[in-house]
């Protein structure tokens, strides 16, 4: 069997090492499969002929991340989204430890014209127990596999990806270092604060199998022995009941933050996205953008927008609406930038504009035209959006042609004054 050297010496499960710079055996990339057969209470054991895909654990998986987390605080943590970061799969766990994590944040945000697809990441117990199995059967197409608590995928410190060419130089400026051809898929973070969790897994594992199962209890040692691979293929592939601990602390939801840092307590959101920044998670949060209006009748329910102003009636905000057909001008047209509505709106003698911000066309006409703001004119207006009719020249409002003709609506107006002026002099 091929070897590959440790660039220090990891003799006890959890010592210290300043950072595991290639996997301590030989280790392969996960199948292309992204689909597994899941049944209620189906077992690791169980989930070997489900499939060829490790997403059949997430469950289990996001448990024991938690409990990493309660025995090395801030061990490893989410990598922030990226629009330039893709995982290929739900089986991949986007986690690095803190320092390889900024690492990579670094060399996508220094190239956000290429996307780096991601394969595999973090990789927990469950996952590279599956993949093992797998190799030993020659089932998957798995080319070759760490045996469990082995590998460093299981440490936060590789991934594995396809573009391995396209972004070699970017990762390699930033820390990260090419396997080679032995595996091209793979780069490990080896430079400054990278730290050695070999185990961490395992024991993690351990302390979770003991919680739920106090009858049967195993060594909580961090090393992979029979006890350990029996136990773990009998556990839920889903999860256990009790979740992970940190002195007392729960991660209720499994999602691999503890309850006290947990922005939604009670729902998985490994994210942590809080959009408006209330501290409560957009996953439990009823209102997302913090507008006042809750998500369900909210009309832009990530974009403030207290006003639910919505002036193309479409159902979707003007605060988030990108295809609005509101405001679009020209002659004729009501909407916020009316051109032609700019002149009826401020009521200037001699100009028959449509309506323009103060609501909708004015009314044209043979005789002129009536502004949104009472002046009037020789010009002639187009239909626009509805409003309702002035009954005073002061009205703020503007007058739709769409309910009187352009000509004999005005003619018939100015019929009436003057009508009623021969008739008070008479008197």
């Amino acid at each position: 069997m091929k070897t590959k050297l440790l660039a220090c010496a990891c003799l006890l499960p959890l010592a210290g090492c300043s950072a595991e710079v290639i996997p301590s055996e030989p280790d392969g990339p996960e199948p292309n499969e992204d689909v597994a057969v899941v049944s209620s209470a189906i077992t690791v054991n169980q989930a070997l002929s489900s499939g060829c895909s490790t997403a059949v654990v997430e469950g289990l998986s996001k448990q024991i991340i938690a409990q990493m987390n309660c025995i090395k605080p801030n061990a490893l943590k989410a990598v922030p989204t990226r629009p330039n970061l893709v995982k290929t799969g739900s089986h991949v766990f986007l986690y690095l430890q803190p320092a390889a994590s900024d690492a990579l944040v670094k060399a996508l945000d220094a190239n956000p014209s290429k996307t780096l697809h991601i394969s595999s990441m973090l990789r927990t117990l469950p996952q590279q127990w599956l993949l093992w199995h797998w190799d030993q059967a020659g089932q998957c197409g798995i080319p070759i596999a760490a045996t469990p608590g082995n590998s460093n995928h299981e440490g936060g410190l590789a991934l594995d990806t396809n573009d391995y060419t396209a972004w070699k130089s970017a990762l390699e400026s930033k820390g990260w270092q090419w396997y080679g051809s032995g595996d091209v898929y793979h780069y490990t973070y080896t430079g400054s604060g990278a730290t050695g969790l070999k185990g961490t897994d395992v024991l993690a594992f351990q302390m979770l199998w003991n919680l739920n199962h106090p009858e049967d209890k195993i060594a909580e040692d961090g090393d992979f022995g029979p006890a350990t691979d029996s136990r773990l293929g009998k556990s839920p592939a889903e999860g256990f009941a009790k979740g992970a601990t940190c002195n007392g602390n729960a991660d209720k939801d499994g999602d691999g933050v503890s309850d006290a840092n947990d922005n939604c307590p009670a729902d998985k959101n490994a994210d942590q996205l809080d959009t408006d920044k209330d501290k409560k998670g957009d996953v439990c949060d009823t209102d997302d953008d913090g507008d006042g209006a809750v998500d369900t009748a909210d009309n832009c329910p990530l974009v403030a927008n207290a006003n639910q102003a919505d002036c193309d009636g479409d159902g979707q905000g003007d605060a988030c609406d990108t295809s609005s057909n509101c405001g679009t001008g020209g002659s004729g047209s009501g909407g916020a930038a009316g051109a032609a509505g700019a002149a009826g709106a401020a009521g200037q003698p001699g100009t028959g504009g449509s309506g323009g911000a103060a609501g909708g066309t004015g009314l044209g006409g043979a005789a002129g035209g009536i502004s949104a703001s009472g002046g009037a004119g020789a010009g002639s207006g187009g239909a626009g959006q509805h409003t309702k009719l002035v009954d005073d020249s002061s009205t703020e409002s503007g007058c739709s042609a769409a309910h009187r003709s352009s000509s004999g609506s005005h003619a018939l107006l100015l019929a009436a004054l003057g009508w009623l002026g021969t008739r008070r002099r008479r008197r």
